[in-house]
């Protein structure tokens, strides 16, 4: 089955953490590309999961840019512990009570003022344990699992359009070769038939003949059908999509080859409508894994 490149999913996710139950909102989004590669947002407190993150979404995606979002929801906005700086506030305390005693001023620090100060507090990053690192990992899998499932979808319709694009380009063939083959026995024949045409013109009937003879191009042409097919319906390629880009460039080159060597209106014409159909096939490819 062909996997699409692109694709979203999200999900809201649950954890209990050593603070209490962290809620957790989870988006992930994958668009074309050549290679595989993540952008992920990321809240500090989870910023050490990253890279697991990755090799976890490497796996599965294999291709695509892929974005990766987690928040915290609402009321649950971070893992990190709000601490005192008590070594901060003790330098504040003995500064103002130098200062009280140097100028012979009255007056308290009320806790007011000394909660507005700078530096008072200080946030702590929450180191995870193992079981709150593997929760976290078990939820960002389950959204690249609805994701794969979104790009599989999307991948059944690229199926049908690439298999029907293949099917015309097969049929135009077929019929362009019968037309051709039509016109040279009607020539063959006036040739035969006429006892004044000179030898030389039957030879350079048959010159030509040999020369628009595109057998081998049609053969290697329908072998390259057959390369698509199978990779089409194969279960165990990674890459399909370049697999399936590199192949349709040797169906341009044979239907190039063709339109050299056999160059009718008929077969022109058949072959300027298969390059286009290659060309859209190529631009649905890029979609892709």
């Amino acid at each position: 089955m062909l996997l699409s490149m692109t694709g979203f999913a999200s999900g809201t996710a649950t954890i209990v953490a050593s603070s209490g139950k962290v809620s957790l909102s989870i988006e992930m989004k994958a668009l074309n590309g050549r290679f595989f590669e993540v952008v992920a947002k990321l809240p500090s407190s989870l910023s050490a999961l990253e890279v697991k993150m990755v090799n976890l979404l490497q796996k599965k995606l294999h291709r695509g840019r892929i974005y990766l979002t987690v928040r915290f929801a609402e009321g649950n906005e971070s893992l990190d512990t709000v601490e005192p700086s008590l070594t901060i506030v003790e330098g504040y305390l003995r500064a103002a009570a130098t200062i009280k005693e140097k100028y012979k001023l009255s007056g308290e620090i009320s806790l007011a003022e000394v909660l507005q100060l700078p530096g008072v507090f200080v946030q702590e990053k929450a180191a995870l344990t193992e079981q709150e690192e593997a929760a976290v990992l078990e939820h960002v899998d389950q959204i690249a699992e609805r994701l794969l499932h979104t790009r599989t979808e999307e991948g059944k319709m690229l199926l049908t359009a690439c298999v029907q694009k293949i099917n015309d380009i097969s049929t135009q063939f077929e019929v362009a070769m019968a037309e051709q083959k039509k016109k040279i026995d009607e020539q063959l024949i006036i040739v035969q038939n006429d006892t004044d045409a000179s030898k030389t013109a039957l030879d350079d009937l048959y010159v030509e003949l040999n020369k628009m003879d595109i057998h081998e191009e049609i053969t290697r042409f329908n072998g390259h059908l057959e390369s698509v097919n199978k990779l089409l319906v194969a279960a165990d390629h990674v890459d399909k999509g370049k697999r399936i880009d590199f192949i349709l460039q040797e169906l341009l080159r044979e239907t190039n080859t063709i339109m050299a060597k056999c160059s009718t209106f008929g077969i022109s014409s058949c072959g300027i409508d298969i390059k286009v159909e290659l060309e859209k096939a190529r631009e649905q490819v890029q979609n892709v894994v």
